[in-house]
């Protein structure tokens, strides 16, 4: 199914082009026509052009969920250029790695985050100043065509190394993706983004809202209060997407009775319990439980609404367009998830290697995730990534966060395993090997010293300490052992 062919700037165009009356964007007492949409975008495109962004340039947004943000974004595009949004709660050593691994030549940036968006690239474009001024009349030049396989954004993601890794992600796997959205789910009447630009559900929000001509509201902060005050309020988005953590989080207000103009709920960014289904359909809310990995534009499959008081534990059944094989099932069924979708990403940003490793050599992608799926189809996550830990819908690396704590003079050895957690899915916890000789340093400050380079969210919550890692004869970390071994035990 293409219903939009091209690239999701001539759709997006297109879709202002058709009613420039229409409302397009809410941000608190902001409201955007598509027409003032439209108009933003082109002073943003101005910008970029004067600050040198051509066709095939990658820019940098450093920006969080509003309207300007929303502009500068599609204004990235308008230009040909590619997008790499990144998340405004980067410490100083994340912006650097990941300036490293994207190499961009423009950041746009938020009028606060002047000082990260120094770090990133040597032009910047504050979105404030560029939509306060006036740009006389300027164009930013003729339409940029592009071929639907040129790349539209670039999101990095967790690497099991220790660095992030970008995965490039074209118009047509994009494209790809919202038209398999469109499918399965009830016609939006508008989408509430309550999600960071800097994730493919962000981005994803933003394009199908734009592409099929229906308001986006951004939700003020993720503060489930808010949110739910946003989905109650004109023009009643219809559709929001939301990660379990926030969830959980509405369900716990007083009255997180959802509006009756709420008909979809896309679940999806960690693992989904249950229990947290069952709750979500008793309270009332339309929630459908997702797969998908950011190699797959988001979405892998999805369970209608319907299906979750008698399957809630499952993933759901394969998106249009997507098939889902489980590759050398044990006897259970069990077994990698494998997949094959138009919205596959076009591979890792020079790495070759890694791209490689993440596909099949008829082009399927490896997931690395395990699964199983049931006679009528219906996927069931069995484990995520062995490696990577999912903290309330965001990649926390532990490779990365090892390597932060063998920087600190009293660790020897670490290690960092997820651990369950009923609000935020996982949280990383530290196992750490005291260097002999050196004091013992207390959590907070272990903690302390992981903060001066990590995002928050990447901080362990305890540090667990142990005489030895369990490692396997070459050298390799057990990971397994140290996540079934009692907190204490030398597994």
């Amino acid at each position: 199914m293409t219903t939009h062919p091209g690239t999701l700037t001539a759709a997006t165009k297109r879709a202002l082009d058709a009613d420039p009356a229409a409302l397009a964007v809410v941000d608190g007492s902001t409201r955007w026509t598509r027409g003032d949409l439209d108009e933003r975008i082109r002073c943003v495109a101005v910008a970029l052009r004067r600050g040198g962004a051509i066709e095939g340039s990658r820019v940098a947004l450093l920006a969080r969920p509003s309207a300007s943000g929303i502009a500068a974004l599609q204004a990235i595009g308008r230009v040909g250029a590619v997008a790499v949004p990144l998340g405004p709660t980067l410490t100083a050593g994340e912006l650097g790695r990941a300036r490293a691994v994207s190499k961009p030549t423009v950041v746009v940036h938020d009028a606060d985050l002047a000082r990260s968006a120094a770090a990133i690239a040597a032009t910047r474009i504050d979105i404030d100043d560029v939509l306060a001024g006036s740009t006389d009349g300027a164009t930013y030049g003729a339409e940029v065509n592009r071929d639907s396989e040129a790349p539209a954004v670039i999101v990095l993601t967790s690497g099991t190394t220790g660095g992030p890794k970008a995965a490039v992600l074209s118009h047509r796997a994009m494209m790809a993706s919202a038209d398999a959205w469109l499918a399965v789910l009830p016609p939006a009447t508008g989408w509430l983004l309550a999600t960071g630009l800097a994730h493919v559900a962000g981005l994803g929000t933003i394009w199908r809202a734009g592409v099929f001509g229906v308001p986006i509201v951004v939700a003020p902060g993720n503060d489930p209060v808010a949110i739910l005050a946003a989905l109650r309020a004109d023009p009643h988005p219809s559709h929001v997407s939301l990660v379990p953590t926030t969830l959980t989080r509405l369900l716990d207000l007083p009255d997180a009775t959802p509006p009756p103009t709420l008909l979809a709920v896309p679940l999806g960014g960690g693992p989904i319990g249950a229990d947290l289904v069952r709750r979500a359909r008793a309270a009332g809310w339309p929630v459908v439980p997702t797969y998908g990995l950011t190699e797959a534009a988001s979405g892998v499959t999805a369970l209608a609404t319907e299906e979750t008081s008698a399957h809630p534990s499952s993933a759901g059944r394969p998106l249009p367009g997507v098939q889902v094989v489980i590759d050398a099932p044990d006897p259970d069924g069990i077994g990698e998830i494998v997949v094959d979708t138009r919205a596959r990403f076009s591979g890792y940003l020079d790495d070759a290697a890694a791209t490689a490793a993440a596909t099949t050599a008829d082009g399927w992608l490896r997931t690395g995730d395990l699964g199983r799926l049931d006679d009528e189809g219906r996927l069931t996550v069995v484990d995520r990534r062995t490696d990577r830990i999912v903290r309330g819908g965001e990649n926390v690396s532990p490779a990365e966060v090892e390597a932060v704590l063998l920087r600190h003079p009293a660790i020897q050895d670490a290690a960092v395993v997820g651990r369950p957690d009923p609000v935020y899915g996982q949280v990383p916890v530290a196992v750490v090997v005291v260097r002999p000789g050196t004091a013992d340093p207390s959590d907070d400050a272990l903690a302390a010293y992981c903060r001066q380079e990590l995002a928050r969210f990447k901080v362990p919550v305890a540090f667990d300490r142990r005489s030895s890692l369990p490692r396997t004869a070459s050298g390799k970390l057990r990971r397994t052992a140290l996540r079934e071994a009692p907190e204490g035990d030398p597994a």
